[in-house]
């Protein structure tokens, strides 16, 4: 075997190898989204050649935000595509599975985020949709320092990466959905305990009369309850 196949092979292993460790460690389900994405975003600069930085946006209710970010910069870059409703986040990701620009001075799709970017000192990109089936959970994107960072290895990796971080996602999301729902199951709990304490009622009544203080205030039930439980006395106009 020549020294070149033997390099050729080695790199491989050690990205497969690579990509099956970030595959375990995406397993953890007590992580938040913010700290899986980060996760993600440190293995992914470490394995995409050429990503200098990078950031993670989602998409909640059709609005797009930024997660999580290699450092503020890479924050700032992803924030002003939104305020300028330019780049690839808010035009393009939306629609292809990967956006990619070879080169930020000559760019013609996003000219005043193109010039910005590269007054940052940023000459290239790539940005990876997040998805599953039909739904668009948001974007991996990445920024370098060199025009032509990324190339065919580069998109590659980063598909592969993109496809185990919309599972992690989606995993995390329903994780914390889980979460907080166990939680304000739980503060309704506590608050119906305490009405039913002090005003010698049954778990029916107590329930019902949580349900009314939502209705004055005009707030959802686990709100109700919680301000309820922190205060640790009914709303006095209520009674």
């Amino acid at each position: 075997m020549s020294q070149s196949s033997t390099e050729v092979h080695h790199s491989s292993s050690t990205y497969a190898s690579s990509l099956a460790e970030f595959a375990r460690s995406l397993r953890d389900t007590r992580r938040s989204m913010p700290e899986t994405m980060r996760e993600i975003l440190r293995t992914a600069t470490r394995l995409i050649p050429g990503a200098t930085m990078g950031c993670v946006t989602t998409v909640s209710k059709g609005e797009r935000s930024v997660v999580a970010s290699t450092d503020p910069l890479a924050e700032k870059l992803c924030r002003l595509q939104y305020e300028l409703d330019e780049g690839p986040i808010p035009t393009e990701v939306r629609h292809f599975d990967v956006v990619v620009s070879h080169d930020l001075t000559s760019e013609p799709r996003w000219p005043e985020f193109a010039a910005l970017a590269v007054d940052e000192g940023f000459h290239s990109l790539a940005a990876f949709q997040l998805y599953s089936h039909a739904d668009d959970l948001g974007a991996l994107v990445f920024y370098s320092d060199v025009p032509g960072a990324f190339d065919a290895e580069a998109v590659e990796i980063g598909e592969a990466l993109a496809a185990h971080a919309a599972i992690a996602m989606l995993s995390a999301r329903d994780n914390e959905q889980f979460r907080t729902g166990l939680a304000s199951r739980d503060m309704i709990g506590q608050a119906k305990g305490m009405i039913m304490e002090r005003y010698d009622l049954d778990a029916v009544q107590a329930f019902e009369l949580l349900a009314k203080l939502s209705q004055q205030q005009n707030l959802p039930l686990h709100q109700v309850a919680h301000d309820l439980v922190e205060t640790d006395h009914p709303t006095n106009s209520t009674f």
